[in-house]
């Protein structure tokens, strides 16, 4: 069964976009979210069950975490996720391809590695 929303559930804001290596006035090299591509997007907290939890222990989705946002074509995989100023890679997409009006994707985010 499809878990529903419900406009409430959207209560917390991300960017979305293709990130870029910025140089910092001393010398160092930060990677940032190019505002020319930057999507606001509000989004909920999609929690696993305990049951899914024991199942990704040891796997590569170990360190992964899930949100919902409304369904936008524009969002793919090469992008980045910005919440709270730390940055995510998107490790999978899950679409709604189905015929309802109001569409979700659940997006499955992995924390980005610090260095080279």
């Amino acid at each position: 069964m499809v878990k529903t929303y419900k406009p409430n559930d959207f209560n917390r804001k991300c960017k979305i976009g293709v990130t870029k290596t910025v140089t910092t006035p001393t010398g160092g090299k930060i990677e940032k979210i190019d505002p020319a591509t930057v999507l606001n997007v509000r989004f909920a907290a999609k929690t696993r069950t305990l049951a899914l939890q024991f199942q990704v222990i040891g796997t590569t989705t170990a360190d992964t975490f899930d949100i919902a946002i409304r369904h936008n074509k524009l969002v793919t995989k090469k992008m980045c996720v910005q919440i709270d100023d730390v940055l995510y890679n998107i490790y999978n997409i899950s679409s709604d391809e189905s015929a309802k009006l109001i569409k979700f994707d659940i997006l499955t985010l992995q924390a980005k590695k610090k260095g080279a």
